[in-house]
């Protein structure tokens, strides 16, 4: 018996393998670009397919109030993309990193051609203990033009049962001092108020930025 069968054998089924990687891959990328747009030749640069949804949902009319005071509604996701992301100001890690991060974000669309095309959005999910006063202190400490969003629990839940954000609270171990267990992404809503595209944790504002912008093209080709 040969003794280098074995090694040779094995080098033909990598060298089959790597063949059959080389044949199928482009295939797979191809179906996966076809199957979100079957109409259009577009190509979805491969950064996207963990981020851009297979189909952009329009939302469905809500209602909640700003910091500020004002209504908030469907029509003012309307003509900007909007950052949006659900928490709660009494976060202890989550919140504030992703916040800081969202800061970057908007700090570095500045300097862009999209900089005003873009809002940021922080929806809580505690309206027991942030009420309207409470969300403007704590939106100003990260960035004065973000928007803070509330509304009592019916109105939260027309918004967040649409787009699959879970929120549960913990049992307090006192009273009013609870923490609850949210989703941690951050949502991105195009200029049509559609859920466009999601960043998964963990954030980081550069790696966010680059796929907002190859988004954007997407987009743009795709109509």
């Amino acid at each position: 018996m040969d003794p280098s069968a074995p090694g040779k054998k094995q080098a033909r089924y990598h060298w089959i393998i790597g063949i059959m990687l080389l044949i199928t891959l482009p295939l797979v990328g191809w179906s996966i670009s076809k199957s979100l747009d079957a109409g259009k030749k577009i190509s979805i640069p491969l950064p996207l397919l963990s981020t851009l949804r297979p189909e952009a949902m329009p939302l469905e009319a809500f209602s909640l109030t700003d910091q500020q005071h004002r209504p908030f509604t469907l029509d003012r996701l309307s003509g900007k993309w909007s950052f949006l992301f659900f928490g709660y100001t009494a976060c202890p890690d989550v919140c504030p990193t992703t916040l800081t991060e969202m800061a970057n974000i908007a700090d570095i669309l500045a300097g862009e051609e999209w900089g005003d095309d873009a809002q940021f959005i922080f929806v809580s999910v505690d309206p027991e203990r942030d009420d309207l006063d409470h969300l403007r202190e704590y939106m100003a400490y990260f960035n004065p033009a973000f928007i803070g969003l509330t509304g009592s629990q019916a109105q939260l839940e027309t918004l967040t049962k649409q787009l699959n954000i879970l929120a549960i609270r913990n049992d307090a171990s006192s009273a009013g001092d609870y923490q609850i267990n949210h989703t941690s992404s951050i949502l991105l809503i195009d200029p049509k108020g559609r859920w466009f595209a999601s960043f998964s944790p963990p954030v980081d504002a550069k790696r966010i930025t680059r796929q907002f912008k190859l988004l954007i093209d997407y987009y743009r080709e795709s109509g």
